[in-house]
């Protein structure tokens, strides 16, 4: 068993006390709200700005966000070969599963996939760090939606604590090396793809 599990069993206990706290984590939990909300605030900064020197520069940050979501994805995807550990409902401990399974029917679904590292944790994290670094409030309120959405998948107990935050780590780290270090090299090809974005009229 993953360590702190003991946290795990903590915050699912809160299921089903609050049932207004309940629908809330039930749909930040989701697969698709915080994902869509994420992308419409990239969407934003892609065609957003009425400056078009600094449009491009935030159509450079989703570039950079787009690369890093698909480099982390591939990153969780080779670690997700080794199943590290079982889910929260899927441990020994019958407290503990049959706690984390309660939390989980009621808020979210039973994923059977391996859950090191979460993947949702990854690409949340990836695109939050990209974007704050060239757009700092933009870049706040992604962390804040990222940090919501995988609270509230520890929450449904669908996640232990490590697997959050390792695949934060990796989403962060991921980030900071295609944003500083690979994009910058790769020039041009990064701005012929913004002209090709230009030609066909989606930036």
């Amino acid at each position: 068993m993953p360590p702190l599990a003991g946290w795990t069993l903590w915050i699912t206990g809160f299921v089903g006390k609050v049932p207004v706290l309940d629908g809330a984590m039930s749909l930040f939990a989701s697969d698709f709200f915080i994902p869509v909300s994420m992308s419409l605030v990239m969407l934003g900064l892609w065609i957003g700005h009425p400056n078009p020197a600094r449009r491009q520069e935030m159509q450079r940050l989703v570039i950079n966000a787009s690369v890093a979501l698909g480099i982390s994805t591939l990153v969780v995807r080779i670690l997700n070969m080794w199943d590290f550990w079982p889910r929260p409902f899927q441990v020994a401990d019958p407290v503990l599963s049959e706690t984390a399974e309660r939390a989980a029917l009621t808020v979210f679904y039973l994923p059977h996939d391996p859950t090191f590292p979460s993947n949702a944790a990854t690409i949340a994290f990836a695109a939050a760090t990209a974007v704050f670094l060239g757009h700092r409030k933009a870049g706040a309120l992604l962390y804040f939606m990222a940090f919501l959405w995988v609270f509230a998948r520890f929450y449904a107990g669908i996640h232990f604590f490590i697997d959050l935050a390792g695949g934060a780590i990796i989403g962060v780290i991921t980030s900071l090396l295609i944003s500083r270090l690979f994009m910058p090299r790769t020039e041009p090809l990064p701005s012929l793809a913004l002209k090709l974005a230009r030609y066909l009229y989606v930036a």
